[in-house]
């Protein structure tokens, strides 16, 4: 990892980057398509400013979505049950490894918003609150009401033009950036999934002048069929490392955060041409599903760790050691049949 190099006429980024070597590794991780592998450095920034920035930006969003899983796994299969965001201990995770890793939001978003930087992009990644609608475990008595910062997105700019970039929601995120204009309907999965993104205030915000964009979803197919809120932020406040330091321990520590108790896994499916997204594979603590054209297909129902750890390998390619695979024993999270018995 490096410092962000200075441009003339440009204040230099106190943010951190990867190398160019770094950043071959990280085209190679996300199987981006060879057209695409720009040599990281001027040509790279020549691109994103006046070339292909659009095309290089969806690409990769597209291919880390199916490439690298959205997961919790460290916070239940690792000896120290703790996530770190620190940039270097990011790529080593997710790319130095090999073993197929990812991670929730903060990891994912933070990790893309790094690359995207070291690329050449203009970046600005910021906090976003998540509707308590669609927690898994179904708060939110059916009416949107947004919880503290706890999920980070990444702005764009190219050309004047500020794209919201999502790789780390999960199942049912956005599939491609979602330029800042509001009410503009885009289809997210095919056939019948849409986006779109709004300008209001929140329910909760005591001052109703002030607004935020929010990122809502609908499915087509489905009876009585609404948009429904997922989550807002802001693209005028700067967050900064800290701020997400302090999101991150909320997120990996505290008893109301699902993370620490619920197992969730997920990747984005490609055509076989590679240029959409046309479904996911999910693991939700107990149960893997695949949503494909609308419809839902239960591929596995798992009643032991070793079951787990094998559809972890064989659905996401993620490879579990035997030290990450112990940490989950006596965990509320861990799958077993029978009591789990403690020595006196």
């Amino acid at each position: 990892m490096s410092a962000m190099p200075e441009t003339a006429g440009e204040p230099l980024s106190t943010r951190p980057v990867y190398t160019p070597q770094q950043l071959h590794a990280v085209y190679e991780r996300v199987n981006l398509p060879s057209r695409f592998r720009y040599e990281p450095g001027d040509f790279s920034r020549e691109v994103v400013r006046h070339q292909d920035g659009h095309g290089f930006l969806w690409a990769l969003q597209r291919h880390t979505l199916a490439s690298v899983p959205f997961e919790n796994l460290e916070l239940h299969y690792s000896a120290h049950h703790q996530i770190s965001i620190h940039a270097d201990a990011l790529y080593n995770k997710i790319v130095g490894q090999g073993t197929g890793r990812g991670g929730y939001c903060l990891e994912n978003n933070w990790w893309l918003g790094t690359v995207l930087r070291s690329v050449g992009f203009d970046v600005m990644t910021v906090g976003a609150r998540v509707n308590s609608q669609i927690h898994p475990l179904g708060v939110g008595n059916g009416r949107a009401c947004y919880g503290g910062f706890s999920h980070i997105v990444n702005l764009v700019t190219i050309r004047g033009q500020t794209y919201l970039v999502d790789v780390g929601f999960g199942a049912g995120g956005p599939t491609h950036p979602l330029e800042l204009v509001p009410d503009r309907v885009e289809l997210n999965v095919p056939p019948s999934q849409s986006v779109r993104l709004r300008h209001d205030a929140i329910p909760e915000n005591e001052h109703r002048q002030n607004k935020l964009w929010i990122l809502e979803r609908r499915d087509e197919d489905r009876e009585n069929a609404q948009w429904q809120p997922l989550y807002c932020f802001d693209d005028a406040i700067c967050f900064l490392p800290q701020d997400f330091e302090i999101m991150n321990y909320f997120s990996s520590t505290h008893r109301q955060s699902f993370f620490t108790f619920k197992i969730v896994c997920s990747k984005a499916l490609l055509s076989e041409s590679g240029d959409e997204i046309v479904g996911e594979v999910v693991m939700n603590d107990n149960e893997v599903h695949r949503n494909v054209g609308g419809k839902k297909e239960t591929l596995e129902k798992l009643r032991t760790e070793p079951q787990r750890i094998e559809a972890l390998r064989k659905y996401f390619g993620i490879q579990l050691g035997e030290a990450a695979a112990a940490g989950i024993r006596g965990m509320v999270s861990e799958l077993r049949t029978t009591a789990p018995i403690y020595p006196d």
